[in-house]
């Protein structure tokens, strides 16, 4: 069975730091509901009661939103120290 599977590269911007955009991997099937875009209400034994999946929304499909922040990392160099 085929699998769908997308990929990020992540490369450091060529001047400073900063925030990329969003972006956006929409047309994931739903994890919570498996897509139905419904849950089974636990609360209610005696029948089966269709509540919209708090995952989704009742779509049946949700998508990643990918941001980036760039921060600076590790320790000082040793030149700038004694300024």
């Amino acid at each position: 069975m085929s699998k769908r599977q997308d990929g990020v590269l992540i490369t450091a911007p060529l001047f400073g730091v900063g925030r990329e955009k969003p972006e956006e991997f929409p047309g994931y099937s739903c994890g919570y509901c498996q897509g139905n875009g419904y849950v089974i209400d636990p609360d209610i034994i005696t029948e089966c009661v269709k509540k919209s999946c708090p995952s989704c929304g009742g779509t049946g499909k949700v998508k990643a939103v990918v941001t980036i922040d760039w921060i600076p990392d590790g320790e000082l160099k040793p030149y700038f120290k004694n300024e």
